[in-house]
């Protein structure tokens, strides 16, 4: 499987970019968001997935590897295949999308077209733990974990866990663990319902 590949970008439309290399286009499927991080003209990396079938070989293009680790995360789960989860991931960014399934909303996901009720339950029920554990989310989320965990080492592993989701998502470092605390003394226990109840505050 290729890792990625660097051209030009040669073209694009809604649901596609061609990436021109030594002359040779490459037509990669690619999510809302990673068609408008390529601007026509620029050289540019695109993490890839090959989809190999009997009749079809199918290439995938995504802007950061962060989008293809979710890409592969959601297709690991039954039901949701490449063409599915590219569409996830045009109506939603990674963060949104980690925080939706971790907080089990499946109401958001299920406002992404194409996503039914049972198949957003499915994404939740088995993803749930896995966008924490494989630190899918955007930016430095296990860096900003492991400097939360500097600064609170008295506040549980869940509760710690906690803080760098909330940290993963736009909070500081401080405001995510006072916010937790505060949390935490209404007696919230686990990461979820700690991060169920940030939400709401």
């Amino acid at each position: 499987m290729f890792n990625y590949i660097y051209g030009e970008i040669a073209d694009k439309d809604a649901q596609t970019v061609t990436l021109d290399v030594n002359g040779i286009g490459f037509c990669l499927n690619a999510s809302a968001y990673t068609v408008a991080a390529c601007n026509i003209g620029t050289r540019q990396k695109l993490y890839t997935f090959m989809q190999v079938k009997e009749d079809d070989i199918c290439l995938f293009g995504f802007a950061t590897v962060e989008e293809r680790n979710m890409f592969l995360l959601l297709t690991s789960v039954s039901g949701v295949g490449p063409k599915v989860a590219i569409g996830v991931l045009s109506g939603m960014d990674c963060n949104n999308l980690a925080a939706a399934i971790f907080s089990g909303d499946t109401c958001t996901l299920t406002k992404v077209k194409g996503l039914g009720k049972k198949t957003a339950e499915r994404i939740v029920l088995e993803l749930r733990e896995k966008v924490v554990v494989d630190s899918v989310y955007i930016g430095a989320g296990q860096q900003s974990f492991d400097f939360a965990t500097e600064k609170t080492d008295e506040l549980s592993p869940d509760a710690q866990k906690a803080v760098a989701i909330l940290c993963s998502l736009g909070k500081t470092p401080s405001d995510a663990e006072k916010l937790v605390k505060a949390v935490v003394k209404l007696g919230a226990t686990s990461t979820e319902e700690i991060v169920n109840m940030s939400f709401r505050m």
